[in-house]
């Protein structure tokens, strides 16, 4: 470390209390005096100092022991004051509070809380996916709105619980644990860190020697699977979609807005009789949706003809991240 970056150091935490905060790590939850405490003071130092920039200190507090978040100044020289009032809910809430340098104002990505959260407690056992899938039925009297579902991906297999309620489990102890196919050839879950994050060489390493037509829909179909379910850390996630978009015939649309408003990438692929479209956030590389419609007028679907553009099937991924606990499986009965 340079002195340069001493100095800087020693002027965030120059404030009463650092050397406690230093020291604290985590401790219990607070009591109610320490929290109505904690509030009195920051509200004091708010009444004291003047806004500045005009971006507004927030500080969330809740029962749970939270992190809190302050924007970070494009003004050094107001920033321990802000660090200050931060720290002292810092310490009545037992939150571990780390000072960072000064780069403008930034945005924190579900990505990077993520990651802060696993150098904290280690990387979480669970990766947990909600989506709202529908379904086109063969007999088109049974067609539904949707089904919600929630499954819990691990090393070890998968947990699903659909909108019943009861908890399945998919255990794959016969293939040695989760896998996630590629081009007929499995990468399991702890195959994840192995894989290289330059594109052209995570393509090479993917594909092996898999020749043919249907290589690009298989391709295609693992780069959903990686972006949608499985724990793939931020820069493989970038060069999985880099190798998303480069699988020949893959059609790249920006600006396009999924089933429920939410704006993203779409990369669309013809597959025989079907369009294959994933709608995709370029901010975190996670898919928001999946979508599968009729390429052609004439498409048989049980006793129904489907038109170009008529939805087949789609998946909505409503949230996705880390998990450290699941449900028990239900009693089978």
């Amino acid at each position: 470390m340079t002195g340069q970056q001493d100095m800087n150091d020693r002027d965030l935490l120059d404030f009463p209390g650092a050397g406690r905060l230093r020291a604290a790590g985590k401790v219990a939850p607070p009591s109610a005096d320490a929290v109505a405490a904690a509030l009195a003071a920051v509200r004091s130092a708010a009444a004291g100092r003047p806004a500045g920039d005009g971006q507004a200190v927030e500080l969330e507090l809740e029962r749970e022991p939270v992190a809190a978040v302050v924007p970070v100044r494009t003004w050094r020289r107001r920033l321990p004051v802000l660090v200050s009032a931060a720290a002292v809910v810092a310490i009545a809430l037992g939150v571990a509070f780390q000072p960072w340098s000064d780069s403008g104002d930034v945005q924190r990505s579900p990505a990077a809380d993520r990651t802060a959260v696993q150098e904290q407690t280690g990387p979480a056992p669970y990766w947990k996916v909600q989506t709202l899938q529908w379904m086109r039925s063969s007999d088109e009297t049974q067609r539904r709105d949707g089904a919600y579902k929630t499954v819990w991906l691990s090393r070890s297999g998968t947990r699903e619980q659909p909108a019943n309620g009861l908890v399945q489990d998919y255990s794959r102890e016969d293939t040695g644990g989760m896998a996630y196919v590629i081009c007929g050839k499995p990468v399991m879950w702890d195959d994840l860190k192995k894989l290289p994050t330059d594109p052209a060489a995570l393509r090479a390493r993917l594909v092996g020697k898999a020749t043919g037509e249907e290589v690009a829909e298989d391709l295609y179909n693992g780069m959903e699977e990686l972006l949608s379910q499985s724990p793939a850390e931020p820069q493989l996630r970038a060069a999985l979609f880099k190798v998303l978009t480069g699988i020949p015939g893959a059609r790249v649309t920006e600006r396009v807005k999924d089933s429920t408003g939410r704006s993203g990438t779409a990369v669309d692929l013809d597959a025989d009789t079907w369009r294959l479209r994933l709608i995709i956030d370029t901010g975190t590389f996670h898919v928001l949706e999946s979508v599968d419609t009729a390429r052609n007028d004439g498409l048989s679907w049980g006793p129904q003809k489907l038109r170009a553009g008529d939805l087949i099937q789609r998946t909505t991924y409503l949230s996705v991240g880390p998990a450290w606990e699941a449900p028990r499986p239900s009693p089978r009965t």
